[in-house]
């Protein structure tokens, strides 16, 4: 269908050559700005550069989507400005769903309502002002104060201070509550847990029970601020841990040293770093040896030893020694400010089963009142009323994944393991299959050249100059490789004209008034040049497990070169592991021959492999594996990585790898050790353990004491004491990631060793 759209905006769509991708499509209105960057069947990933600048505002603008017949859920990721929303096609198909973001306008929102989302017109005056002193009150009391009110509420009712000072502080600590109590009903027409706990203290005091609602509501202060706490001590906790706080640099300035705070520092600037020292930002190393603790970004225990060329990160300590380093990234750019920015920012309340969770103690609120209700009146017993109401089961439920999922979060990035999102996590602990690029993920990535044969009358030198000067400016490995190599021979590389890639294959381009082509022997079929001269070359080299590069040269084979990508010596390790874990699939996609990619997938033990495979090749195997039932994680580091991110469920890069990758990838390996994916993995499971035990904390205490108040066995202060201590035994109970080793024990091997990560 067309989409209505004003004259003074555009709707750009690009086609894709490939019939199987889908369109790219941006619209730019004034007011909201996003581009289509990946869509599958029911999933759309958006880009949206306002939600980095203004996540509050836009972020609530977004929610109104879930209001919309058909949408399943909306993930946003303030870090990296991404949005995935998940939706329905038989109900809604992808353009009226992208009219809806389209017609979405963030300057509608205010602070405490968002756009589609406005109290009702009918909803009386007297209630609206009521609603807006108790939420200025919550606003303006932090929960320092609230715990201090609930605690003088208490003692007032204890020690009988006049009944007016008892009520008036009571009242004050029960504002807060009140207040999401009346914001749910008013803005979102339900009940909400909140009410629960409003009404039992509104019944207690009118029954003059102040002892009990004062303690209820002390209790209720204090779960509230453990739970602020916990998350503020979960960032404050890696801030410290990184060293972020109060970082000072000594920079030079000509024969000078000026101390100066590190987000001064600019790119470029030279730093000089002293023993003891924590480095203030990343940066290479111009001169000067020392021993680096880097323990607290990397996890590794000894220090290393540094010299010039060198890179050193941030937030790590100068043992001993002295350097001078160039400063390449300062503040939130570098890696440690990465990771507290991806962890502060990454939408946490995600997780499908915090959602399921929450959504079911919502649904409980009402049979409550209802079960209280009919119990008041066959008992007429009042204090079985306040009892009932005070229990809820979404206390420690709201607690039970955010808190948890951040902790876990944290752990991940201090060990180089940037999640950018809750919802991620969760996907990546069910994951039992994953898909492997080779080039860059299970290889270094930087080939080397190993020889260069001439099939013509032309020299060694002129082949490697016109495949250099074919290939210059290229990010393809292969092509910085041949560049590097004839660099390094001290050749000198002709200019191209008129180059014209050719997907997949390799690149044409005149060069010196001739037609070159560099690239694949399928490229030579392509164009029909013969490849008979190079068969006895290519089966000592196919043999050896080494690529080639085909140079024609006014459409004649002229020579080949051949060159080699060493594998990540952490690679058969890390496979390895994932098997001992259950993964149960490891696959290995590659656009390289058969030989070649045999020969890299035995050595690193993946039995299954997709080789000469194109981009939407990688995307089929993705969606076949997921038809088979598998969860499907795809690691790779490229653009031509994409259409298979997309369909993954989760798709992971390499920090080395492209802008493209990093970007649209839902977890990153920042120090680029393929151990960290089973880590990863370790990690997300973890977490979706500790939130299913705080879920445990919360559902069980709760049941066993509704029954307990139904039948007369607990009263109203037993009542508060079990509801708000089951929540903050699931709040301290989501701290433990961030006090456990980084790396648990391996499971013994058949020979009764163990294998430590590097």
């Amino acid at each position: 269908m067309t989409l209505p759209i004003p004259e003074s905006n555009t709707l750009k769509i690009f086609e894709s050559t490939n019939p199987d991708s889908v369109a790219i499509l941006e619209y730019n209105p004034a007011s909201f700005q996003f581009s289509v960057v990946h869509s599958i069947s029911g999933r759309i990933r958006l880009k949206i550069d306002s939600l980095k600048r203004d996540p509050k505002r836009v972020g609530s603008c977004l929610r109104n989507l879930l209001k919309v017949r058909g949408v399943i859920s909306v993930s946003t990721n303030n870090w990296n400005g991404s949005v995935v929303i998940e939706y329905e096609d038989t109900v809604i198909d992808q353009a009226d769903l992208l009219q809806h973001v389209a017609l979405l306008d963030p300057a509608l929102v205010t602070d405490n309502q968002t756009i589609n989302n406005k109290p009702s017109e009918r909803t009386s005056v007297g209630w609206k002002v009521v609603h807006r002193v108790l939420e200025q009150l919550d606003k303006t009391l932090p929960s320092i104060v609230q715990l201090a009110l609930g605690g003088a509420a208490f003692a007032a009712a204890v020690f009988k201070f006049p009944v007016v000072i008892t009520r008036l502080l009571i009242a004050a600590s029960v504002a807060p509550v009140a207040s999401r109590a009346l914001h749910t009903m008013i803005d979102e027409k339900k009940f909400g847990v909140d009410a629960l706990d409003a009404v039992a203290a509104t019944v207690m005091v009118l029954n003059g029970k102040y002892v009990e609602a004062a303690f209820m509501t002390a209790l209720i202060s204090i779960g509230e601020f453990i739970r602020e706490q916990t998350a503020r001590k979960c960032q404050k906790l890696v801030a410290d841990l990184l060293g972020l706080s109060g970082r000072f640099a000594w920079l030079v300035k000509g024969k000078k040293r000026i101390c100066v705070p590190a987000d001064e520092v600019k790119v470029g600037d030279i730093v000089v770093v002293y023993p003891g020292d924590l480095i203030p930002v990343d940066g290479v190393v111009l001169s000067g040896e020392a021993c680096i603790d880097q323990s607290k970004m990397t996890g590794e225990a000894i220090p290393v030893e540094v010299k010039k060329g060198a890179k050193v990160l941030a937030a790590t300590v100068l043992v001993e020694g002295k350097i001078h380093l160039r400063c390449q990234a300062t503040g939130a750019d570098t890696k440690a400010g990465m990771v507290l920015q991806t962890v502060a920012s990454a939408p946490l309340h995600e997780t499908r089963i915090q959602n399921y969770a929450s959504v079911m103690a919502d649904k409980l609120v009402v049979p409550i009142f209802l079960g209280a209700g009919i119990c008041y009146a066959l008992t007429n017993n009042v204090i079985r009323l306040m009892s009932m109401l005070i229990f809820d089961f979404s206390t420690g439920i709201r607690i039970a994944a955010p808190t948890a999922v951040l902790a876990s979060m944290h752990r991940a990035g201090r060990r180089g393991i940037l999640i950018k999102s809750g919802g991620a996590l969760e996907r990546l602990a069910t994951v039992n299959a994953i898909v492997f690029d080779k080039t860059g993920t299970l290889t270094s990535g930087d080939p080397k050249v190993t020889n260069v044969i001439t099939l013509c009358a032309r020299d060694e030198s002129e082949i490697l100059a016109l495949a250099a000067a074919v290939e210059q400016r290229l990010h393809h490995p292969a092509s910085r490789a041949i560049v590097k190599y004839a660099v390094h021979k001290n050749i000198e590389i002709p200019h191209r004209e008129n180059s014209t890639h050719l997907r997949g294959m390799g690149i044409k381009a005149r060069v010196n008034n001739l037609s070159v082509l560099v690239g694949s022997k399928r490229l030579m079929d392509s164009e029909k040049i013969s490849t008979v001269l190079a068969h006895p070359t290519e089966m000592i080299v196919t043999k050896a497990g080494e690529s080639i590069v085909y140079i024609s040269i006014d459409e004649k084979l002229a020579g080949i070169i051949t060159y080699s990508d060493p594998i990540r010596a952490e690679a058969a390790g890390a496979l390895k592991k994932l098997r001992r874990m259950g993964i149960r699939k490891l696959v290995m996609a590659t656009g390289d021959s058969e030989a070649t990619a045999n020969r890299v997938a035995g050595a690193c033990g993946i039995t299954e492999v997709l080789a000469r495979s194109f981009p939407e090749h990688k995307a089929e195997l993705v969606q076949r594996l997921k038809q088979e039932g598998f969860v499907v994680a795809v690691i790779g580091d490229g653009i031509n990585d994409s259409p298979a991110f997309a369909h993954a469920d989760v798709a992971v890069s390499l920090h080395g790898g492209t802008e493209a990758a990093r970007q649209t990838a839902d977890i990153v390996l920042t120090d680029d050790d393929l151990h960290r994916l089973p880590e990863a993995i370790e990690i997300a499971r973890g977490a979706m353990s500790l939130v299913r035990q705080n879920l445990t904390l919360a559902v069980i205490p709760n049941s066993a004491g509704l029954s307990l108040a139904a039948l007369g066995m607990i009263g109203p202060a037993g009542a508060t004491l079990l509801n708000n201590g089951s929540a903050i035994a699931a709040a301290l109970n989501s701290l433990r990631p961030l006090f456990l080793n980084d790396w648990s024990a391996d499971a013994p091997l058949e020979n009764g060793s163990t294998v430590p990560p590097n």
